[in-house]
């Protein structure tokens, strides 16, 4: 695992790069609630921007990142979340229905990607009834912890990554 680091007042990690293998091979199911949720994500791409394949790098956030939101308050993340990006550079996105059409990083991309996705199977699962409203709800956990994540780091892209999923 790598661990990519922000400096504020004192050093924390913000996100650890999962490159084990066998921990990459966990990652995907945990994080979605399905093994086919990188393939969902390279799908939306496929649709929505300049995306053609490649390898996928992923990313898991640490519960307990802090930080000012809009100068007033702190907030943590408190529940386990990720996100996964396709190859580093630069993608068009194009979602239609949210008025989005800009050129975006890898990262950000993937984090757009990643919320889509989360969104799109808890939807499904709040469908399928009450027995999966656990799985559900860790699915909108996640969601929502990603979104504190992208605000608490200030992501550079935040407000792109924010109209996108809108």
């Amino acid at each position: 695992m790598n661990a990519s680091t922000t400096t504020a007042q004192t050093e924390q990690v913000t996100s650890i790069e999962i490159t084990h293998p066998r921990q990459r091979l966990n990652f995907i199911p945990r994080l979605f609630a399905s093994p086919l949720g990188d393939q969902m994500a390279a799908n939306f791409l496929q649709r929505h921007s300049n995306y053609d394949g490649g390898k996928w790098r992923y990313f898991e956030v640490p519960r307990g990142i802090t930080g000012q939101i809009g100068g007033w308050t702190e907030i943590a993340t408190t529940r386990p979340t990720g996100y996964i990006t396709p190859p580093d550079g630069t993608y068009r996105l194009t979602i239609p229905g949210n008025y989005f059409d800009e050129e975006v990083s890898a990262d950000a991309v993937g984090i757009i990607a990643t919320l889509f996705v989360l969104n799109f199977l808890s939807c499904k699962l709040f469908e399928m009834g009450e027995e999966y409203a656990m799985t559900c709800q860790g699915l909108v956990d996640r969601q929502d912890a990603l979104k504190d994540y992208v605000s608490i780091i200030k992501h550079p892209e935040r407000s792109q990554i924010f109209r996108a999923i809108d």
